[in-house]
């Protein structure tokens, strides 16, 4: 009975200094991810302030890497992490990560997407052909039509790009077959429009020149040159004018809508001529008079 209760003893002993390894190994566990949190918080900063520095670096491009950095930081910590509290639970790192090699090896094959999204999206960011806050139109491998709007988010995988009407349409990088960036450079806004023949030319491409200028000083997307280009070509009742005017990237279109309501309203103040309507009437084929 004495050897009983000695037994007894012991494992009491022995079951209470395994809920106290526990509960330190829980607590030490979140000590690791409370300074993990931490760090992550400083690396980022810094990160902001590195590039912050760099005055070669534009906001767009800056922002584009700042996303990248911080997410290869955040995903690298949590990797640690992983590696650091799953010992202290008994788990066998060295065999767990062997046997994710093999298994690996055997799903490698079927990972051969994903890693040609990876690929693609480090060259897509390290050779700036767009970022963060771009517009663009990227033609893809889906056999859709080609997504036009603004790049929200560029990943290593994915980007992210909100079309105009609102929605957000994600492309995996590896089937992306060309991109228009339309925010690299400044763009023309472009006014063309047919005349009657009975409006001098002249005077048509004065009207231009006056309205273009106004719109320029009022639209705070006008900021480079006009160019009248003239008389573009002669239809069957009319003549096409057009003239350009630079504006700052992918804003040409609220330039060429002022510029179109301008030029309605001169054209209509000065009595000049635009294309007439014509009419055609249809008239059923007389029938034959009855004998």
């Amino acid at each position: 009975m004495h050897h009983f209760g000695v037994y007894l003893q012991q494992l009491a002993n022995r079951e209470a200094t395994t809920l106290e390894k526990i509960g330190w190994h829980i607590i030490l566990a979140i000590l690791i991810y409370i300074a993990a949190l931490l760090f992550l918080k400083i690396g980022t900063r810094m990160i902001h302030h590195f590039l912050r520095l760099q005055a070669r670096l534009d906001d767009r491009r800056r922002q584009t890497l700042q996303s990248l950095f911080s997410n290869i930081l955040k995903y690298t910590l949590y990797f640690i992490i992983l590696l650091t509290i799953l010992p202290l639970f008994g788990v066998n790192i060295a065999a767990l990560i062997a046997g994710a090699g093999v298994a690996g090896l055997a799903i490698g094959f079927g990972a051969q997407t994903l890693i040609k999204d990876f690929f693609a999206g480090i060259f897509i960011l390290f050779e700036d052909q767009y970022g963060i806050g771009d517009w663009v139109m990227v033609d893809n491998m889906s056999g859709a039509n080609n997504v036009t709007g603004k790049v929200i988010a560029v990943g290593l995988r994915m980007t992210s790009i909100q079309v105009w009407t609102g929605e957000i349409v994600y492309i995996p990088n590896g089937t992306i077959l060309q991109v228009t960036n339309y925010s690299k450079d400044t763009n023309l806004a472009v006014v063309q429009f047919d005349i009657g023949y009975d409006t001098d030319a002249k005077e048509a491409l004065g009207i231009v020149q006056e309205v273009l200028q106004e719109v320029r000083q009022e639209d705070p997307n006008a900021i480079g040159d006009i160019q009248i280009l003239g008389v573009n070509q002669l239809n069957s009742s009319t003549y096409t004018v057009k003239a350009t005017l630079q504006c700052k990237p992918y804003n040409q279109f609220s330039a060429e809508r002022l510029a179109y309501q301008k030029l309605q309203k001169r054209f209509a103040e000065k009595n000049l001529s635009v294309p007439f309507q014509r009419q055609i009437w249809m008239q059923e084929a007389p029938s034959e008079s009855k004998e």
